[in-house]
C-alpha cells in the first residue's frame, strides 16, 4: 500500500505523451472553424479547464479569434485578456539579444564577460569561454542540475548572474543542449549592460511597440487586469496567486493575450519581418543541439517552429507552421504540472490537427485530469485512514514489543523508517530520471508544493505518518516503555 503515492506520481509523470501530434509536415487542407471551437470546448469540458484564449494566423493576416471560460473574478476569458506566457519569454530575450547583435553592439561569439567583465561560474576557464550564443542554445554547459541556488522573488537580474558563481557545468562549454532558465537570466541582463535601457524598457520601444502589442508587457507589476490564474487540486481548479521572480522575467514571466502574440506569430513567421534583417532573422530558427535554435523550437527541418511556456497558474502555446504559413497561439490559465503533461498537450494537439486541415483526435483519447486528480484524492483519504488504524493501534505495539526479542523490536523500529524513506527515494529518483539535467533536489523540493499541490499532499500523507510512528515507537524502546520489566526479564 505504501508504494502507491510514487507509482501515481511517476504514472503521472511519465504520460505526457497522451495523444500524438499532428504532422506539421503534412498536406494542409481548409481550417473547420467550428471544428475547431467544439475540440477545444471537449478538451476544457473533459479537462475542467477554467479559461482559454485562441488566436489562428494564416498568411500574415490573424484569420481567428476566440476566447473560452472564465478569467476568474466574474470575468470572461477574451482575446485580450492578458495572461502570463511563462518560457515563451525567452523567445523575446533572444530576439532582444539579436537585435543588438545585428546593431553590432555585441558579438554572440564573443564571452559574456567581454560584457559582463565580473561574469564567473565555479569553474574559472569555463567562465571564459561561455558566450551569448551558448546561452541562447542552451549549451553554456550549465543546467538546473548543476545550481542549486534559491533567490528571493525580488532579486535582481544582477544578482541572480552573480549567483552564478556557484553554478557547476554539467556538461563542458558547447557540447549538450541542457535548458537553463538562469541562462536567459543572464541574457535578459546582458540586454539591459549592452543597450543601456531596462530590460522593460528595450523591449516595449524596440518589439512590443513597433508590432503594436499594446497589451504585452515585460513589467508584470504595472499590471492590474491579469487573469485570475489556476492551479488543480485533487481533480478541482483552484484559484491561487502566480508570484513573479524579478530576475526571471526574461526567461519566463512576460505578460501578453492571444491577440498580441498572433501579431508576434505573425513578424516571427516572415523571419522576425520588421525587427531583423532576413539573413539575421533566419540566425534565430537555425537550430542547434537538441533541436533548440534562439528561443524556439525547430521541429521537422524547420516545418514547425514552436515554444511553449508554464508558470505555476498559467500556460502557453505558440507554434508556427512553415509550409502551411499557419500559426496558433493558446493561452491558458491554470498551470498544475500534470496539466502540462495531459490536459495541454491534449489541447494543443487538437488545435494543430485542425489548425493543419486535419480532424482532431477523438476526446476521449488520453487520460483526463480529473480523473487522475480525483485518483490522487481516492488514495489519499485511503492512507489517512491507514494511518488512523496504525496511529490508534501505536499501545498495542507497544505491549507487544515487550514480548519480542531485541532484534526484532528493533526491525519493527527501522521498517518505520525504511518504507516511507525508499519511497521518497524512489519518487524523486523518477523525478530525476524524468527532468533529467533540470532536476535539483533542492529548487525541486521547492517548486514541488506549488506545481504539483495534491501530489505534494499525497507523497507527504504516504510518507509522514510512518516516520511520526518510527519515533513514536523509538522513544519508547530508548526510554524502555517497550521493553520486559525488570521483574519478568528471562533469567541469565
Amino acid at each position: 500500500m505504501k508504494t502507491i503515492p510514487s507509482i501515481l506520481l511517476i504514472i503521472v509523470l511519465l504520460h505526457g505523451g497522451v495523444v500524438a501530434a499532428a504532422s506539421a509536415a503534412a498536406p494542409a487542407g481548409e481550417i473547420d472553424y467550428p471544428a475547431l471551437d467544439a475540440a477545444i470546448t471537449a478538451q476544457m469540458s473533459k479537462h475542467g479547464l477554467p479559461g482559454v484564449a485562441l488566436a489562428v494566423v494564416e498568411g500574415d493576416e490573424v484569420a481567428y479569434l476566440k476566447a473560452y471560460g472564465t478569467a476568474g473574478r466574474g470575468r470572461p476569458v477574451t482575446t485580450q485578456t492578458p495572461m502570463f506566457i511563462g518560457s515563451q519569454s525567452k523567445s523575446f530575450t533572444a530576439l532582444a539579444v539579436v537585435q543588438l547583435a545585428e546593431q553590432g553592439k555585441l558579438d554572440l561569439n564573443a564571452p559574456v564577460q567581454t560584457y559582463i567583465p565580473w561574469f564567473r561560474v565555479d569553474d574559472p576557464s569555463a567562465s571564459a569561454l561561455i558566450t551569448a550564443n551558448h546561452l541562447l542554445h542552451h549549451t553554456s554547459g550549465l543546467s538546473e542540475a548543476g545550481y542549486a541556488v534559491l533567490l528571493p522573488d525580488d532579486a535582481t537580474c544582477e544578482q541572480a548572474v552573480r549567483s552564478l558563481a556557484r553554478a557547476r557545468l554539467t556538461a563542458p562549454v558547447g557540447t549538450r543542449f541542457q535548458y537553463f532558465n538562469r541562462g536567459y537570466s543572464t541574457l535578459t541582463y546582458l540586454v539591459e549592460v549592452v543597450s543601456g535601457e531596462r530590460y522593460a524598457d528595450y523591449l516595449r520601444a524596440h518589439v512590443f511597440v513597433p508590432l503594436g502589442m499594446a497589451h504585452t508587457t515585460a513589467d508584470p507589476a504595472t499590471v492590474t487586469d491579469v487573469a485570475q490564474g489556476y492551479s488543480r487540486f485533487f481533480g478541482f481548479p483552484v484559484p491561487v496567486r502566480q508570484g513573479v521572480r524579478d530576475y526571471e522575467i526574461g526567461a519566463g514571466y512576460i505578460i501578453s493575450t492571444a491577440e498580441d502574440l498572433a501579431r508576434y506569430a505573425i513578424a516571427m513567421k516572415n523571419g522576425a519581418a520588421g525587427l531583423l534583417s532576413l539573413e539575421w532573422g533566419q540566425k534565430l530558427f537555425a537550430a542547434g543541439q537538441g533541436g533548440y535554435g534562439m528561443g524556439w523550437f525547430i521541429a521537422d527541418s524547420g516545418a514547425k517552429i514552436y515554444h511553449g511556456g508554464a508558470n505555476e497558474a498559467f500556460r502557453t502555446d505558440v507554434n508556427l507552421y512553415g509550409p502551411s504559413d499557419r500559426a496558433f497561439v493558446l493561452l491558458a490559465n491554470e498551470g498544475h504540472q500534470v496539466d502540462h503533461f495531459i490536459s495541454a498537450s491534449q489541447l494543443a494537439n487538437s488545435v494543430e490537427a485542425v489548425v493543419l486541415g486535419q480532424a482532431p483526435p477523438p476526446v476521449s483519447q488520453g487520460w483526463s485530469v480529473r480523473w487522475v486528480g480525483w485518483a490522487v484524492a481516492a488514495i489519499v483519504l485511503l492512507l489517512v485512514i491507514l494511518a488512523i488504524r496504525n496511529f490508534a493501534a501505536l499501545p498495542g505495539w507497544r505491549e507487544r514489543a515487550r514480548q519480542m526479542t531485541p532484534a526484532r523490536r528493533a526491525w519493527d523500529v527501522a521498517i518505520s523508517f525504511i518504507i516511507p524513506t525508499a519511497i521518497l527515494v524512489v519518487v524523486f529518483t523518477q523525478l530525476k530520471a524524468f527532468y533529467g539535467y533540470r532536476f535539483n533536489l533542492l529548487t525541486n523540493l521547492v517548486n514541488f508544493r506549488l506545481v504539483m499541490p495534491d501530489v505534494f499532499v499525497l507523497t507527504l500523507v504516504g510518507t509522514l505518518p510512518d516516520y511520526i510512528q518510527g519515533i513514536i515507537k523509538l522513544f519508547w524502546v530508548l526510554t524502555g516503555q517497550a521493553s520486559k520489566p525488570a521483574s519478568l526479564k528471562d533469567p541469565a
